[in-house]
């Protein structure tokens, strides 16, 4: 009867061992849980306020530049159990690949500006042909150094052109020529965005500005970013004013002094929880900004 006893009584104890161990992971999924959803919370307010920032700014200046208040971005700020930051950056400093295509036909001249804008970063130029056979909606290759459906289905794992614009600038790691390591330097100059966008001069990179004036070289471009930090471009016409030669010229279609298109970038950590948020926001005039995409990983 005693070892009876002690065989139920350690039973028990096995049991309530058990019972407690199922309890602690259940507070720690809840916990987890509710960290995240904090988190999450946290991110969409964040997008929220800059969406008011960004309408603010449009309501008192016609123009966008560095200097202004959206562009200082949040640096990390304690909240409880964590910490909250974040920024804004300008999309349309940079070149917008779909671009390259007007109503699902190639651009030669917005293809030109790519391809110049691919041999001041040091990669090759011909990777424009195949960009934009990718984004076109034919089946013609730009030049041989495209790449239509063809090359595509050739593969060890063929799939087919996307023959549409880019919905994110990844795409471009299934375009021919394109690898991991052009994708990391052209993410530095360029963007993919839902609809043709000039380039805001007043936050170009000098490489994208070398891109779209044809003739303009690094260093003159690099002065041209040095001025425009005490003094930002008032309009088209400043910019052509103080471009550094009378030959320079660029058109009215590729150029621009303000941005409708801006990345909200946030991260929130809470106890456990470590979440990122993404998105892309639209600025239409002086209303709210409207949300074009958000992700959170």
């Amino acid at each position: 009867m005693v070892i009876v006893a002690m065989l139920i009584v350690a039973l028990a104890a096995t049991g309530a061992s058990m019972m407690l161990q199922q309890q602690d992971v259940a507070i720690r999924q809840l916990e987890a849980a509710r960290d995240y959803e904090q988190a999450r919370w946290l991110l969409n307010g964040g997008a929220h306020w800059a969406r008011v920032i960004l309408r603010a700014d449009s309501r008192s200046s016609t123009i966008d530049h560095g200097g202004e208040l959206w562009a200082t971005g949040l640096p990390p700020t304690e909240i409880e159990q964590g910490n909250l930051s974040g920024a804004i950056q300008d999309q349309q400093g940079l070149f917008n690949l779909n671009n390259l295509v007007h109503d699902g036909k190639s651009s030669a001249r917005d293809i030109d500006i790519l391809k110049r804008l691919l041999q001041v970063i040091g990669l090759r130029a011909d990777l424009a042909y195949a960009i934009a056979d990718w984004i076109d909606a034919d089946s013609a290759l730009q030049s041989p150094e495209g790449a239509e459906d063809a090359y595509y289905l050739n593969l060890a794992t063929p799939y087919r052109t996307a023959n549409q614009p880019m919905s994110a600038i990844e795409e471009l790691l299934r375009v021919r020529g394109c690898d991991g390591a052009v994708l990391a330097r052209l993410r530095q100059v360029a963007t993919v965005l839902p609809r043709r966008t000039p380039v805001n001069v007043n936050m170009a990179p000098p490489e994208v500005l070398v891109a779209i004036v044809d003739g303009l070289t690094l260093p003159e471009a690099l002065v041209l970013v040095g001025r425009r930090r005490t003094a930002p471009f008032s309009g088209r016409d400043d910019f052509r004013t103080r471009l550094p030669r009378t030959e320079l010229n660029v058109s009215n279609e590729d150029i621009a002094v303000d941005t409708q298109f801006f990345l909200v970038q946030g991260r929130a950590r809470v106890g456990k929880a470590d979440l990122r948020m993404q998105a892309l926001v639209h600025r239409s005039g002086a209303a709210l900004p409207s949300i074009v995409w958000q992700r959170m990983s």
